[in-house]
Parts: C-alpha cells; sequence; structure tokens
C-alpha cells in the first residue's frame, strides 16, 4: 500500500496571523526553532512565509521587519495537498512547484505539514527518484535530495538504524555524526554484535 501524507506530516503546524509584523512573526519562529509559517486568515490559511521570504523581500529589499506585515511577504498562492495523497505525488507537486514545504489541507482546514526533507526520508519517494531528473530543480531543493539520495550508492551501503518500513534514510556518509575515518561506527559496530542490525530494525 503506498505511503500516504497523513502518516508523514507533522500534524501540530504553527501558524501565523496574516496582519502581525515580520519581527512577531521571526520571533514565534524562533521560539518553536521552525523554518517556515503557515499564514491564516479567518482561520483559513492562505499563505506560507519561509526564511527565504524574509531574506528575499525583507532583508534584500531593505524593508523594516516591525512595520512590514507577513501579508505583503507571503508566497502565494499557497500550494496544498490531501492526507490521502501518496507521497510520491506529493515529491512529484513539490518538484513541478519549486516549494520545500507543502501545507496539508481538509476542507478549508490546515491539518497538516510536510517538508521535502520528511518526503526524500520515505522509502516510496526514494524509489520515485530512480526516475526523476532534478536538473530542472532549484540549488536548495538539490541540496536536500543530494543530502538524502545517492542512486549509485544507496544499496550498495544501507545504515542498519534504517526501518524496513516507514521513513528510512540514505547514507550520508562523511556528514554523519557517525561516520569515523573512511568507516561508519554504527556499520562498524553491527559487524562486531551479532544481530544488531535486526535488533534496531524490530
Amino acid at each position: 500500500m503506498s505511503l500516504k501524507l497523513k502518516k508523514i506530516m507533522v500534524k501540530n503546524v504553527v501558524t501565523v496571523n496574516a496582519n502581525v509584523t515580520v519581527k512577531k512573526a521571526t520571533e514565534i519562529m524562533n521560539k518553536h526553532e521552525i523554518g517556515c509559517l503557515v499564514v491564516v486568515s479567518g482561520g483559513k490559511p492562505i499563505g506560507i512565509v519561509t526564511e527565504r521570504d524574509m531574506l528575499k523581500r525583507i532583508i534584500h529589499e531593505l524593508r523594516e521587519p516591525e512595520k512590514t506585515k507577513v501579508i505583503d511577504i507571503m508566497s502565494k498562492p499557497l500550494i496544498t495537498a490531501a492526507s490521502k495523497m501518496r507521497a510520491g505525488d506529493a515529491a512529484k507537486l513539490m518538484f513541478e512547484q519549486k516549494i520545500k514545504k507543502l501545507p496539508v489541507v481538509e476542507n478549508g482546514r490546515l491539518v497538516g505539514l510536510v517538508t521535502l526533507t520528511d518526503l526524500i526520508r520515505s522509502q516510496e519517494v526514494l524509489s520515485f527518484l530512480n526516475g526523476f531528473s532534478t536538473n530542472d530543480a532549484p540549488r536548495r531543493m538539490k541540496k536536500v535530495v543530494n543530502l538524502y539520495f545517492d542512486s549509485a550508492k544507496r544499496h550498495r551501503r544501507r545504515c542498519p538504524l534504517i526501518m524496513k518500513d516507514g521513513f528510512s534514510m540514505g547514507c550520508q556518509e562523511k556528514k554523519c555524526m557517525w561516520w569515523l575515518g573512511d568507516e561508519c561506527a554504527i556499520t562498524k559496530l553491527s559487524r562486531q554484535v551479532p544481530n544488531m542490525t535486526s535488533a534496531v530494525q524490530t
């Protein structure tokens, strides 16, 4: 059965009112340690504001965050998905629209949020990427793909911590905290401790 967004999405999405100042929105993002806010008006999602929006439309344009409202810099119209959408289809939509964050909406109500990173960790999307070209994708999206996906090495070396079902992640090699010298510490340890791999996966 195909993996649906409702199994991946973050359900407690932090939102911000459209008329809030960018300065206030930044404080909310810092408080929750997140990179985006879904913008709402009358309880309905109407846009999204990201760190990139703030860099491009506040810092670069020398606008005052204390006076500029979120509605003036948010990305719109809001591109959304349904909770029953397959992970692979959602990834395709994100690449087509060149976005990294996808709000999940049901009957006009915000019910969740998925990011490109969330999707690429799923096995379905890794399979989808096998036959998909990211040549036309923005550099910021390619970075995410390259961090988690390597078509040449994904099948050759798999971290014992990867789950058989649900979320999974390609080996990050030297970018991973467990990479010591020229080898993965987890892989090395799994050879020394019998049945470690199967124990971790279950």
